[in-house]
């Protein structure tokens, strides 16, 4: 059996559109044939439940698994074949960081995982963590998210993940050639981590994912689609896209 991929998305500041990532890319896996367990990590500011149009029939939360007050199948809820699992709405200190952890590793029913992790390298981020085995950093091209990104990497690190790659979202080509923004070179020699997609800024893209609306076909899907692509193993050139 192929090994079960866990993959934490994170960001070290918020507001980077790390969930927007995790949401869409979580759609494009299973759209692939994956069996695909998203989980909402953001204790207290989850949002998946209302991108993915979800939030009215939530009754349970991964928490209420772990803390024995449910059963998975009572948790999880179904937005096409994409299954997700949404984080408590507020904080619950019998939680310890070794839970998420745990009951990743108890559904082996699905072949990936993906986990979105709180912003910040806090309680939340290091549960995240503890239960992948591959990680996603998601980044804006503007120093101060760059600089947070790479503390993000080296607790990533530290916690036992080797395998990260670097998402570069929000990126406009006009604004970085005429040093508005980071260019991507730069951004990869800071953080020191290997780039796997690159996402352009796309204004609409916000208030589709706001209001629980499907992607629509566009620049934005078609790199999604590139870093699934490569999560998958295939050889995908890199395409720095441009904006819409």
């Amino acid at each position: 059996m192929p090994q079960q991929q866990r993959i934490v998305v994170a960001s070290g500041k918020g507001g980077v559109g790390k969930s927007t990532v995790s949401a869409c890319l979580a759609q494009e896996m299973a759209r692939r044939g994956h069996r695909v367990l998203l989980i909402d990590c953001d204790i207290g500011l989850r949002s998946l439940d209302l991108m993915l149009g979800v939030d009215e029939h939530v009754l349970f939360t991964w928490a209420d698994v772990v803390l024995n007050r449910c059963e998975l199948s009572q948790a999880i809820m179904l937005r096409g074949d994409l299954h997700l699992l949404c984080a408590p709405l507020q904080p619950e200190h019998a939680l310890r960081d070794d839970m998420l952890q745990k009951l990743v590793r108890s559904c082996p029913q699905y072949d990936t995982v993906i986990i979105d992790a709180p912003a910040g390298i806090g309680f939340g981020f290091r549960m995240a963590c503890l239960a992948a085995n591959r990680a996603l950093i998601v980044t804006t091209p503007d120093p101060i998210c760059v600089r947070t990104v790479s503390t993000a990497a080296r607790q990533l690190f530290k916690f036992g993940c080797k395998d990260i790659r670097l998402i570069v979202n929000r990126f406009h080509r006009q604004n970085a050639l005429h040093g508005r923004l980071m260019m991507i070179d730069d951004i990869i020699d800071f953080t020191e981590t290997q780039l796997i997609g690159v996402i352009p800024q796309e204004t609409r893209l916000f208030m589709e994912t706001a209001n629980g609306a499907p992607l629509r076909e566009g620049v934005v899907l078609q790199s999604i689609r590139r870093i699934a692509a490569r999560l998958d193993g295939e050889a995908v050139p890199l395409v720095i896209p441009q904006s819409e």
